[in-house]
């Protein structure tokens, strides 16, 4: 029986269990509060946002999230979205005007600048030696940064000719960079950089196996003023989005773990609770981490060639041992860096079971909002291997030492950069794969879904899951680089299907 024929008997307030209040839940609850359905969202934590998160310590916002805000210039495509579900209407952005440094023990450091004419000729004469590819790349960012892509369309499997006849034309300038660096791994792009410094940039500005493709679009976005960073962080984000789901009507129940997606004849009908508590729903949307959801709260009976194939072949962005630190310091002399600096280690660092020759930093002085006044927050990410830390934390002293030993190594090297700094250190949080896993259940405790390589960045992944109806998934799984893009636009997307389904017009006002 097709999804049509079983969708055809939903009434007119149809009731959907949402499982998670990451965004991409909190923005399918919006979306389908709009469109006349009646959204219930189930949280296993104790506040929304998911992985879009920030926590308090001794004073101090340890963010564990938001960089930029994808979207940000008014009148563009994805504002429009965050102005429907709320997100974007309260916030004060900043551009910034470095993305990333480089630093070196015995050189200058390579700036990634957001304005990609200060960022051309900065490279040309970093790397003369690299200047046709380097000219090539600064040329194909700019012409990605002209086109405008559309984060508002349907489904390509509900999407009508006009629509895929309209869209065709945009997307024509982009053909040329697609082929050049979809083409790439990063690891590739840096093999064939000649500068052993800018090869090195390269090899440590995004993981190896994504697609140099990612490099570009970034790029773009930034040149774009497409980036902003929201003031506040990522709690107020998450936050913005529940309080517009539930002004339209939503509910949200906190602390309820879902332990299995109830199904009759083939059809969602529910959801299960660890605490062996039931809900009955018309549609089930899952917003949580997609191998838990196909293959335990479903228990595997929904999967084909496919859906296999994501989990055998797609890798997933690794897990992070994530560090805060408070400072009582201010930093006004460092540049105010989008993603903060990379610095080459004259001693590496060892953190469990991976040794770490660069160190990520990042200082928040350009968000007095994270810190009390005359201090700041230092972030620094490590990407490690999960096992390791799963099997650590079943030892709990053995755990807790080795946190303690990961953040007195890094302040140690960060006293060596910024002297005195040690000194300084008012509060030190480390938090591990093992504290993702717990929080937000992401399968291998991951941090962003699937990595964005050749093989996936261009594909659009389906929403739904063979042979079982009423139901439907969304989220950062869906779509390869995840981000807050990829909450709104695939939760936007399940409703859109949804309304297809059932016959409705799809509707989205802003607020």
């Amino acid at each position: 029986m097709s999804r049509t024929i079983h969708s055809a008997a939903r009434k007119a307030n149809s009731t959907v269990a949402i499982i998670g209040a990451g965004i991409a839940g909190l923005c399918t609850g919006c979306y389908a509060q709009m469109n006349g359905y009646q959204a219930h969202i189930y949280e296993m934590h104790t506040k929304p946002g998911g992985l879009c998160t920030a926590w308090n310590r001794k004073g101090y916002t340890i963010d564990a999230c938001i960089h930029w805000l994808t979207g940000t210039r008014p009148g563009s495509s994805l504002y429009k979205l965050w102005r429907e579900i709320g997100l974007i209407q309260d916030l004060d952005l900043v551009d910034l005007h470095e993305f990333m440094r480089m630093e070196f023990p015995d050189a200058a450091p390579i700036i990634f600048y957001a304005d990609l004419d200060r960022l051309l000729p900065h490279l040309l004469e970093t790397a003369p030696e690299d200047g046709k590819l380097i000219r090539r790349l600064v040329a194909d960012a700019k012409r990605m940064a002209r086109v405008e892509l559309p984060s508002d369309l349907p489904p390509q499997d509900i999407m009508g000719v006009g629509t895929r006849l309209q869209t065709m034309p945009r997307m024509l300038p982009l053909l040329g960079p697609l082929r050049r660096w979809n083409t790439l791994t990063m690891a590739q792009l840096a093999a064939r950089v000649h500068n052993p410094r800018l090869r090195t940039a390269f090899q440590e500005l995004m993981m190896p196996e994504a697609s140099a493709l990612t490099l570009i679009m970034m790029l773009s976005w930034f040149h774009a003023r497409q980036a902003g960073y929201p003031l506040g962080g990522s709690l107020p984000l998450a936050e913005a989005v529940a309080g517009r789901f539930m002004a339209l009507g939503g509910h949200i129940d906190y602390q309820a773990r879902v332990s299995e997606i109830l199904v009759e004849r083939d059809r969602a009908i529910g959801l299960r609770f660890a605490n062996g508590a039931q809900e009955r729903a018309d549609v089930v949307v899952s917003a949580a981490d997609a191998h838990a959801t196909i293959f335990d709260m479903l228990k595997g009976r929904y999967v084909d060639d496919t859906v296999r194939g994501w989990f055998e072949s797609f890798p997933p962005f690794p897990p992070l041992v994530f560090m805060g630190i408070g400072v009582n310091r201010t930093f006004p002399e460092e540049p105010r860096l989008v993603s903060g600096s990379n610095l080459g280690l004259t001693q590496p660092i060892r953190v469990g079971d991976t040794t770490i020759h660069r160190l990520n930093y990042h200082i928040h002085n350009y968000d007095p909002t994270l810190a009390p006044a005359g201090k700041t927050v230092i972030t620094c990410s490590f990407p490690v291997g999960y096992e390791y830390w799963r099997e650590l934390s079943l030892d709990r002293e053995r755990y807790e030492q080795e946190k303690q030993a990961v953040a007195d190594a890094v302040v140690k090297a960060l006293d060596r950069r910024f002297p005195g700094l040690a000194e300084q250190v008012e509060m030190v949080d480390v938090a591990t794969p093992a504290t993702w896993e717990r929080y937000t259940g992401n399968w291998h405790a991951s941090f962003e879904g699937w990595l964005p390589t050749p093989a996936n960045i261009t594909i659009e992944m389906r929403k739904t899951l063979p042979g079982l109806e009423s139901f439907y998934m969304a989220g950062q799984w869906l779509a390869p680089g995840g981000g807050l893009p990829a909450g709104v636009m695939t939760g936007r997307q399940v409703v859109q299907l949804m309304c297809h389904e059932d016959g409705r017009r799809f509707r989205a006002p802003a607020s």
